[in-house]
């Protein structure tokens, strides 16, 4: 899946956006079916992890759920591939 590239592509530069972290179903009434961490911004919801995390493993940003962010990565298909990740304050 193009969306488990390490460093993203050519096609999908580095862009920052501020966002709520939010816990919802992903995958619903499929055999992927589990709960994903979603970036809620004014652009657009994007299911978020770090870049280079192996999506089959717990989300390290899952703590988080509830908190609004400010982060720095990549777009790819649906997912945002998050580079760096700090508390709005």
């Amino acid at each position: 899946m193009s969306a488990d590239k390490n460093n993203g592509d050519k096609n999908s530069p580095f862009i920052t956006l501020t966002g709520r972290l939010v816990l919802r179903t992903f995958g619903k009434h499929s055999k992927s079916e589990h709960l994903g961490v979603f970036l809620v911004t004014d652009e657009g919801d994007y299911l978020i992890r770090p870049s280079g995390a192996n999506p089959f493993m717990p989300n390290p940003l899952m703590p988080l759920a509830g908190k609004t962010i400010i982060t720095t990565g990549a777009i790819q298909d649906y997912v945002f591939l998050a580079q760096t990740w700090q508390e709005a304050e």
